[in-house]
């Protein structure tokens, strides 16, 4: 496909869902979370890979709060102009391993143990 008709059908796409959202969400007051989930989706449409988005979705399945902060790091990294092509499955897997590995740096603790030491009641009596 051309890039200008990959452009038309999300266009299009990006209108149904606008025209859908208006219908469901009209007096719910949600509209604007359901705006920022639209936003996010069409950005990661444009930053993933097809692959890649599957396997951020089935780790939202598992880890909603990892894939959460996947996303936003790419968000980042897109909007700072970072991002120069999609971003491939295996890419995905080392940006969730970078992850993996910096919370477990956060979450391992250190176990110090402080030894007192005691007085013998006997080395008194050599004092007297």
């Amino acid at each position: 496909m051309d890039e200008a008709e990959l452009n038309a059908i999300r266009s299009a796409r990006l209108a149904e869902l606008q025209k859908n959202s208006g219908q469901s969400t009209g007096a719910s007051g949600s509209q604007p979370e359901s705006q920022k989930d639209q936003m996010k989706t069409s950005m990661m449409a444009q930053i993933l890979e097809p692959a890649a988005r599957e396997r951020l979705s089935r780790v939202r399945i598992v880890r909603a709060d990892r894939a959460e902060a996947v996303e936003q790091y790419l968000i980042k990294l897109a909007s700072t102009g970072s991002i120069t092509r999609k971003i491939s499955e295996d890419d995905l897997v080392e940006i969730l391993d970078s992850l993996s590995r910096d919370e477990k740096k956060q979450t391992q603790s250190k176990i110090v143990f402080n030894r007192r030491t005691t007085v013998d009641d006997d080395d008194d009596d050599f004092f007297d």
